[in-house]
């Protein structure tokens, strides 16, 4: 089924505000979740609307959300997000490495205490188009052992950058460090499907097929120990630094058993501190045009550039309607009934 963009947003908004977020912080969640959506990355859209009322109902999200800076240092500072919603800690976050970076041409600003943040993507763009090259990554609870390892330690933890271009599309990439991200395993469960035997471990360290098992068990890191490493390094960064949870201590945001603790940090430089933004544009389009204009491998017409194939989704959908399937609609139209019923909104 494909949706209005603006009506998506709507309905997005009225369970939120009804689990308890403020107007203005239910605009901005909604936004973050309509956008994952728009781009195809649905792990991280409207689907979070039933995990978050859950934990609004189980009083296990502090709603609403009071994000703050509470470490302000020159080029680096620290927001706690207040036990709310990831998003709302991400907009701060961004907020706060802009101005920063203006000032000293680099900044870190580190999240803690706050709850799934969503999509990385949508903060490090946002940054880019400020004339800006932004990493970002977080935290997650344990869903990947260490190479070598058969018992879960850390997270999915991704890792996202995003590059000015002077266009409206941006080099953009966001991934975990695991092969696939948890929530496409739970999708696989959730629709009865089977997964590659290259994504996950059982409970007892055997390669499988199936996605409950692999749930219980634990992912793969991408790349073998390279995504071990990097997986490893965003815990460090985004949960140790920050003063948030790391490693086992996270809990995880889809079961209400208590504030998950997750942790982010937030990297961006000032490209016109470096050299004239209008010549970076330039060099940046002279890059890609190269790029697009090497030989193609076989089987291959079009040689993407990261976060390209997102956004023509994004633009498709803001067009045509956002594409949902049964089962998320099913689940957006049961928490719009279950507020109305309790005469929420």
């Amino acid at each position: 089924m494909r949706i209005n963009r603006e009506e998506l947003k709507a309905c997005a908004v009225d369970i939120l505000i009804a689990s308890g977020e403020s107007k203005a912080g239910a605009d901005t969640v909604a936004d973050s979740l309509v956008k994952a959506d728009a781009r195809g990355i649905v792990t991280h859209g409207t689907y979070l609307l039933t995990p978050i009322h859950k934990r609004a109902q189980a009083n296990q999200l502090s709603l609403p959300t009071v994000a703050v800076v509470v470490v302000d240092d020159n080029a680096s500072a620290v927001v706690d997000g207040g036990d709310g919603l990831g998003a709302i800690a991400g907009k701060l976050a961004v907020e706060t490495a802009l101005g920063k970076a203006k000032k000293y041409g680099v900044s870190t600003v580190l999240i803690r205490n706050t709850n799934n943040v969503g999509s990385l993507a949508i903060y490090t763009e946002a940054a880019a188009k400020q004339g800006m090259i932004a990493f970002m990554c977080c935290n997650a609870a344990p869903a990947m052992a260490p190479w070598g390892g058969a018992e879960a330690f850390v997270g999915t933890n991704p890792i996202a950058m995003a590059v000015y271009t002077g266009k409206d599309l941006v080099f953009s990439a966001d991934m975990a460090s695991s092969v696939v991200a948890r929530g496409k395993i739970r999708k696989a469960a959730r629709n009865g499907e089977c997964i590659p035997d290259s994504w996950a471990m059982d409970k007892d360290g055997n390669f499988t097929t199936d996605p409950h098992a692999a749930l219980k068990g634990t992912l793969l890191p991408m790349g073998g120990p390279k995504g071990s490493a990097i997986g490893l390094m965003v815990d460090i960064l985004s949960g140790i630094l920050s003063g948030s949870r790391y490693a086992p201590e996270l809990k995880s945001f889809h079961s209400p058993e208590g504030s998950t603790g997750v942790g982010a940090a937030l990297t961006v430089v000032d490209i016109s501190k470096f050299m004239s933004l209008d010549i970076f544009a330039g060099l940046m389009q002279d890059y890609i045009k190269r790029i697009k204009g090497l030989k193609k491998a076989n089987g291959f017409n079009e040689i993407y550039m990261p976060g390209e194939i997102e956004y023509g989704k994004e633009q498709a959908g803001s067009k045509d309607g956002i594409e949902l399937d049964d089962n998320a609609v099913a689940a957006i139209n049961y928490l719009l009934q279950t507020i109305k019923s309790d005469k929420k909104i």
